[in-house]
């Protein structure tokens, strides 16, 4: 099977739940366990109106006001990490959430009003709930304090914040591990099949110079395919490569498809953009694209087919596009057709969505007679 491997340990099932029920019986059990604590912790200090099952109320809904602005701010940050990087990020995620909070604590004391009374609330809450409710005046420097209150609230915040970037950094550390123990297991089964690598290209060489007096065209054929082999064996065995590195090769792949296949397919390739020293992608990302077009779209017809492949290079971020034809099939063979295709592209979007998570695009649409892949990331290493 070429799926990325995604069993599951114990310690793993219960860190990351893989169901969405059992997602959210662990968040429910969270939230409930977090009012309890925190509520509990404030009652020894509120002895005189403990009593009164109206604070109990109030009280329990102050706690549970964080739920709905915790999930807010999460999807905040998705939302902004799209826009902003870095200290931009960090500072309209700051913003957004005192925002969060005093909306959050201004919408509480107003139920808390209308539905009680603040006189009849501690005092401490009393005076709280009063500076919410008074309209922030710009020419009144008293009445933006309460944002001091709010900020100091962000500590209640910071418990399900260290525990959702803890989960995401093992998440993240987890799935490059799958990663790298499927490229290892990979590249193990090619080692036991491989013929000695300085053989083959002895034997290639050699071809080479019986060829050339007779056609230099098949010399020249065999000497791009000599290239791609040393590439293969040699320069992809790192996770990033040079975006420069990554188009020669795929330059040299298509121009070898193009006279293997001259009389019944039309290949275009079209690059524009200036290439940077500082641009990488992963490794064979490109080509797998390529190589997928040529194999379900090209070599499994006898009829004219064609393959066109666009590439631009934008100072910060790659487009790629990659039409092609695809043959008549019955319902079953296509079935079998994307099943076969299918694990590919799936490998490489997981890859994508370790390196470039909410970073990247990556669509693939099946119309008619062709198939078209689409991509869009970053040029810089994750």
């Amino acid at each position: 099977m070429n799926s990325i491997k995604t069993d599951y340990s114990f310690l793993e099932t219960i860190i990351f739940p893989p169901t969405l029920g059992v997602r959210i019986l662990h968040h429910v059990c969270f939230w409930i366990i977090f009012v309890a604590l925190h509520f509990g912790y404030s009652l020894p200090t509120l002895t005189e109106v403990i009593s009164d099952p109206r604070f109990t109320l109030v009280g329990v809904i102050y706690f549970f006001k964080f739920l709905p602005n915790y999930y807010l701010c999460v999807a905040l940050y998705y939302f902004l990490s799209r826009h902003f990087r870095g200290f931009a990020l960090g500072l309209a995620m700051f913003v957004c959430t005192i925002l969060l909070l005093h909306t959050f604590n201004t919408l509480l004391f107003i139920f808390v009003d209308m539905t009680f009374g603040l006189e009849t609330m501690p005092e401490r809450f009393r005076m709280i709930g009063e500076l919410h409710l008074k309209l922030l005046r710009f020419e009144d420097p008293l009445t933006w304090t309460v944002f001091a209150y709010d900020l100091s609230e962000l500590e209640l915040l910071l418990l399900p914040a260290t525990l959702k970037v803890g989960k995401y950094a093992a998440r993240q550390t987890l799935l490059r591990q799958k990663l790298q123990n499927e490229a290892l297991s990979m590249e193990l089964k090619v080692l036991k099949t491989q013929i000695n690598p300085h053989f083959v290209f002895n034997v290639l060489n050699a071809a080479y110079a019986k060829i050339l007096p007779i056609s230099e065209e098949a010399a020249e054929y065999l000497q791009k395919s000599s290239e791609i082999i040393r590439f293969a064996l040699y320069e992809a065995n790192e996770e990033f490569i040079k975006l420069e590195k990554e188009i020669a090769y795929l330059n040299q792949y298509v121009e070898l498809e193009s006279v293997r296949n001259t009389r019944r397919c039309m290949v275009s390739f079209i690059q524009e953009g200036m290439i940077r020293d500082s641009h990488e992608i992963p490794t064979l990302l490109l080509i797998t694209l390529v190589e997928n077009a040529f194999k379900h779209g090209v070599h499994a017809s006898r009829h004219p087919s064609f393959v066109a492949i666009k590439i631009f290079v934008h100072p910060e971020k790659l487009e790629c596009s990659i039409l092609n034809s695809v043959p008549e099939r019955s319902p079953e063979e296509q079935a079998m057709a994307g099943q076969g295709t299918g694990l590919g592209l799936a490998n490489l979007r997981k890859r994508l969505e370790i390196y470039y998570p909410g970073r990247y695009q990556f669509e693939t649409v099946l119309q008619d007679q062709t198939f078209k892949v689409t991509l869009a990331l970053p040029l810089t290493a994750a």
